[in-house]
């Protein structure tokens, strides 16, 4: 989006009026050898560097113009580096530099810190703590995902979000969304089914070309699946998400067949399908990826023999990656398991 907004948003011009501003493509030419010098990690990610090439703001990620635009007044307004920046917080804490310290924490993946750093942001400037609420309320998500922050701990967050008086029907979904995937992860789907039906409530007050629709055509497999308990409809709903000629893309198959496997309905076809993929897909890195779909499906079956058989095909096609030996080593386990 900032791509196509650079040139058009006067907000961005007029940010950048007295500042040298240079795109890199980080998977041409050099760009991979400046990712690498700047540890760059997810995209967009924006640097503010001094006549040093030192950074003095970094942020990633890109959430309009004006949000844009006062990062980039930030770095201008305070042209100290990140790690003097740090250094004056331990002993003179703003929410300026706390803020510059948590997009800093962020860029670079270190999610609680971020979190931590967001949260003294809050404390400091109340009167833009829906804005750090927003900001935290991503990240834990993000964190989730390596036990960082426990759902009660992310469910707190979205709780004041909600509570939030220009909290719109999007955001709504959005976060019933991401509650529903963290209560997944966690073993706390019961918890998150309130979240749920909220969400479905906000979206049905939602044009169907929003963009928040396809959330809210998610958000309705999920309540087949997590509260009526009706697996074919939630398959039929998942399938009707999908786009056109979607059995013909290997990618598709195995993406639904994953999404089979990982909430144990409709394997038997789910298995069918993904070996489709096999056998539409030309890449010998792609088929060894759809069989490993495949073996895991097998497991899942209870059939222990398919699925040692299945990975081993595998790493004949990619002998190189050795997530697949490990997988072998855990269905082999498993077939031990099962003749014990």
């Amino acid at each position: 989006m900032f791509a196509r907004e650079v040139d058009s948003s006067d907000i961005i011009k007029g940010a950048l009026a007295d500042v040298i501003f240079l795109p890199v493509d980080c998977e041409k030419g050099e760009g991979p050898a400046i990712a690498a010098k700047f540890s760059v990690r997810g995209y967009p990610t924006f640097y503010a560097v001094n006549g040093q090439g030192e950074p003095v703001e970094r942020w990633i990620g890109y959430e309009g113009a004006e949000g844009w635009a006062r990062s980039v007044a930030a770095a201008r307004a305070d042209t100290r580096t990140l790690v003097a920046k740090k250094t004056a917080f331990e002993t003179a804490p703003t929410a300026a530099l706390a803020l510059s310290l948590a997009n800093d924490a962020a860029t670079g993946y270190d999610f609680p810190v971020s979190v931590k750093y967001f949260k003294q942001a809050r404390e400091l400037d109340p009167a833009r703590a829906d804005e750090y609420t927003g900001n935290i309320f991503m990240y834990m998500y993000y964190g989730a995902d390596d036990g960082a922050f426990t759902f009660d701990e992310i469910r707190a967050e979205a709780d004041r979000m909600l509570a939030a008086a220009d909290a719109e029907a999007g955001d709504r979904v959005d976060i019933a969304s991401m509650i529903v995937q963290v209560a997944r992860k966690q073993d706390r789907v019961a918890d998150a089914i309130p979240y749920l039906t909220k969400g479905l409530e906000a979206g049905a007050t939602l044009p169907e070309d929003s963009p928040a629709a396809r959330t809210v055509r998610s958000l309705k497999v999920d309540h087949a699946l997590l509260v009526e308990k009706d697996a074919p409809k939630a398959v039929a709903l998942r399938k009707a998400m999908l786009p056109e000629n979607w059995e013909q893309d290997p990618k598709r198959l195995n993406q639904f067949a994953w999404w089979c496997l990982q909430n144990d309905v409709n394997l038997e076809e789910a298995e069918v399908l993904v070996m489709r993929a096999v056998e539409l897909s030309e890449a010998d890195g792609d088929r060894a990826n759809y069989l490993d779909t495949a073996a895991e499906i097998c497991l899942k079956r209870g059939n222990c023999e398919e699925a040692i058989a299945r990975i081993r095909k595998a790493i004949e096609l990619a002998p190189d990656r050795e997530y697949f030996k490990e997988q072998l080593a855990k269905f082999e386990a498993a077939l031990t398991q099962k003749k014990g």
